[in-house]
């Protein structure tokens, strides 16, 4: 059994910066084709011009259930004679607090959780439906090391995340033994447009280029792992103090009082 696989169509939410476009680059200098989501038109465009193996752009709001559902069934019926059914589908798209210009902290909340955990796990069910009876394909969600454990100035970030991992987790005892295989993955901090405008401490910051191909090796392996976290530097500390640090410990450890 070779110890790498190439995955011909992959579909990427999210697709139009950050993470999400460089693994659509990383993806493409590999051969696969991409289907691209993003909410911006111009810069779909721009990516899929940039694409090394082809791509199709959809210009998709992925909190529109209807749309983001009939994206999937388009992309999954194959670009032409380019490609075939999607064998890889990344639920990517993500935002957080500090990107959303609202005075309104529950509503940013809202938008937060509708994104990263309603829409991620819509977009997995689609693609899941679609790849069971064929009985193969891999699925693959970006969550955040950010779900551990809640931290400063993000609670609906590390909330939704936390949500998103808990729920492949359960799915996963859903498709045992199904041909079809999904990845949790958990990053750190990455440099982003999103991190750019973050205002505390991030440890063991990651160039995206970096992130990327951690991301897509993992992907990439014959039996990808069932969870990935990165770096380790960052994860180890954040599970040992999930495991054992109660409540009042971890608050007065990131500066609060109570």
């Amino acid at each position: 059994m070779p110890s790498q696989v190439n995955f011909r169509a992959a579909l990427i939410t999210g697709a139009t910066s950050g993470l999400g476009r460089a693994i659509a680059m990383e993806l493409g200098r590999r051969g696969t084709f991409i289907h691209a989501l993003g909410r911006r038109a111009e810069l779909l465009d721009e990516l899929v011009a940039e694409l090394p193996s082809g791509g199709a752009p959809y210009a998709v709001d992925v909190t529109d259930s209807a749309a983001l559902r009939g994206a999937i069934h388009r992309a999954d019926q194959g670009h032409g004679d380019a490609t075939g059914p999607l064998d890889l589908v990344i639920a990517n798209a993500g935002i957080a607090e500090n990107g959303i210009e609202s005075a309104d902290d529950a509503d940013a909340a809202s938008q937060v959780l509708a994104v990263n955990a309603i829409a991620a796990s819509a977009t997995i069910e689609y693609a899941k439906d679609l790849m069971l009876p064929r009985g193969q394909g891999h699925l693959c969600a970006i969550s955040s090391l950010a779900g551990t454990r809640g931290l400063p100035g993000a609670p609906a970030y590390c909330a939704s995340k936390a949500a998103l991992s808990t729920y492949v987790e359960a799915l996963r005892f859903r498709l045992h033994g199904s041909g079809v295989t999904i990845t949790d993955v958990q990053p750190g901090f990455i440099k982003t447009a999103m991190t750019d405008k973050n205002d505390f401490p991030m440890p063991f910051l990651m160039e995206l280029d970096v992130a990327a191909r951690r991301t897509v090796n993992a992907l990439c392996k014959a039996k990808p792992p069932a969870t990935l976290r990165y770096p380790r530097r960052l994860a180890w500390p954040l599970r040992l103090a999930a495991k054992t640090a109660p409540g009042w410990a971890w608050q007065r450890a990131l500066g609060s009082k109570r």
